[in-house]
């Protein structure tokens, strides 16, 4: 059923002449699980002719960043990349997932608002903070963010 929707919106994103941003999240209770699940889902919508113009998908190690790195290249040279979505993790978590990044031809960023802004805006929300605070800590959150990025991917 999930593959059908999946093929459905590809379908509509060719149609209208969007570009599909497609998020992979394995859940993370399945007994059994292996560590190239995610490798294996993203092969599998290849199977199925799905070929999105980007991914979104959680921190990897290096090694499964290799074998994803392969797996576009050989099934989908026209993809535009892969960003890393961040499931709230804490920014030292995220620093790490973009360190073990860092050699990936595919991964070109990362998209991780929950860990920006959700718990500045908890505390707005809450009148705990007021705006200046809250835009503050957005915009440091933002930073440190974007100077872990830099350095995994110039070796700092």
């Amino acid at each position: 059923e999930q593959e059908a929707q999946i093929r459905g919106l590809y379908e509509a994103s060719i149609a209208s002449g969007h570009e599909l941003l497609l998020e992979i999240i394995p859940p993370k209770d399945l007994p059994g699980a292996h560590p190239d699940v995610l490798y294996r889902a993203i092969k599998r919508l290849y199977n199925l002719g799905i070929y999105p113009a980007w991914w979104k998908i959680e921190a990897q190690s290096a090694e499964q960043w290799q074998a994803l790195d392969a797996l576009i290249n050989e099934r989908d040279p026209y993809c535009r990349g892969v960003v890393l979505l961040g499931l709230n993790a804490p920014a030292s978590e995220l620093a790490e997932g973009f360190a073990q990044a860092a050699a990936s031809r595919t991964c070109r960023g990362f998209a991780v608002g929950r860990t920006i802004f959700h718990e500045p805006s908890r505390a707005w929300f809450q009148g705990e903070i007021d705006d200046d605070a809250l835009v503050a800590q957005v915009r440091q959150r933002f930073s440190q963010l974007i100077e872990a990025w830099r350095s995994a991917r110039h070796g700092r």
